[in-house]
C-alpha cells in the first residue's frame, strides 16, 4: 500500500479548501497505527522495485507527499525521524520557492536548500513535472518535456537520481504512461482509485484531512474507493449530507 499525502500541518480551515492538510496529531496517529498493524515503510522506489506478479508483499508500505509544500520539510521530517520512517517527497519544480496555488493566503513551497536537505536526510525526491499540468490532456512530448526536465532540476538540486514519477492530480493517459516509461523512471505512480501494480501506473490511496481513522483504515485496506463508488457509499452519502454539512460549518467558525 502506497499512501499519498499533501500537506501536514495546522491552518485555519478557510485556507484548505481541497481538505489537502492533514493535522501533524492525525498523521502522527496514522503512523502509529500502521506501525501497530505491523507495516514497515519503504520509499516508493524500493516499493516498487518488490512488486512481485500477485503485488507487493504483505505489511510493505510507502509513504509518499505530492507537490512539494515548505511543512514536507519543516514538519513531516522531523516528524519521519521520530518515528523511523522513510517517505517520498514529489516535486513539482515550476513551484519550488513560491506560493502553493491550491490553498488560500500565502502558503509557502519548499526552497532549493531544503528539498537538497530532505534528500540529504534519506527521503528520496521524485519528480512530479514543471507545471503540475493535466498530463491526460497533453502529448506524448509535452509529457515526456514535463518529466525530464522536472527530474533533471531535481537532480541538479539533490546531486542524486530521480528514480519516480508521481502523476499530477491523478490524471494520466496513453501517451504519460508511455512517456514516463521512455523518460528512464523506474516506475510511475497515480492515486484516487486509479492505477493498478503495473510498474508506470502503480495505485496510491489519497489521505484528506477529511480521513479519520475509520476512512484511513478502509483505505489502506485497499476497499474505500470500492466501498465509495458503490451503491451503499452513495446511499450513506446521501442520508448524512446534512449532518456533514452541519460539522464542517462548525468546523469552520472554530478555525
Amino acid at each position: 500500500m502506497i499512501l499519498a499525502h499533501h500537506s501536514v500541518a495546522t491552518g485555519p480551515r478557510s485556507e484548505d479548501p481541497l481538505f489537502l492538510r492533514v493535522h501533524p496529531d492525525r498523521f502522527r496517529e496514522q503512523l502509529e497505527v500502521m506501525l501497530a498493524a505491523g507495516y514497515s515503510f519503504v520509499t516508493v522506489a524500493e516499493f516498487a522495485r518488490r512488486i512481485g506478479p500477485d503485488g507487493p508483499p504483505t505489511g510493505l508500505a510507502a509513504l509518499s507527499l505530492d507537490d512539494g509544500l515548505r511543512d514536507n520539510h519543516a514538519v513531516v521530517l522531523p516528524i519521519l525521524r521520530e518515528y523511523g520512517v522513510s517517505a517520498t517527497v514529489y516535486v513539482t519544480t515550476g513551484l519550488i520557492g513560491k506560493t502553493y496555488p491550491w490553498m488560500n493566503g500565502d502558503v509557502p513551497m519548499m526552497v532549493e536548500d531544503e528539498v537538497r536537505e530532505l534528500a540529504d536526510a534519506g527521503i528520496e525526491i521524485g519528480a512530479h513535472t514543471i507545471t503540475h499540468p493535466n498530463m491526460a490532456e497533453l502529448d506524448h512530448a509535452q509529457c515526456l518535456t514535463e518529466m525530464t526536465e522536472s527530474r533533471r532540476e531535481l537532480e541538479r538540486i539533490t546531486g542524486r537520481t530521480v528514480e519516480t514519477f508521481a502523476y499530477p492530480a491523478c490524471h494520466y493517459g496513453h501517451a504519460a504512461v508511455a512517456a514516463a516509461e521512455e523518460a528512464g523512471f523506474l516506475a510511475a505512480v497515480t492515486c484516487g482509485g486509479a492505477g493498478s501494480w503495473d510498474r508506470f501506473t502503480i495505485k496510491r490511496s489519497l489521505i484528506t484531512g477529511k480521513d479519520g481513522l475509520p476512512s484511513f483504515a478502509l483505505k489502506v485496506a485497499g476497499v474505500y474507493q470500492g466501498l465509495f463508488d458503490g451503491r451503499a457509499g452513495r446511499i450513506t452519502r446521501h442520508v448524512t449530507r446534512p449532518l456533514r454539512t452541519r460539522a464542517r460549518a462548525l468546523i469552520d467558525r472554530r478555525a
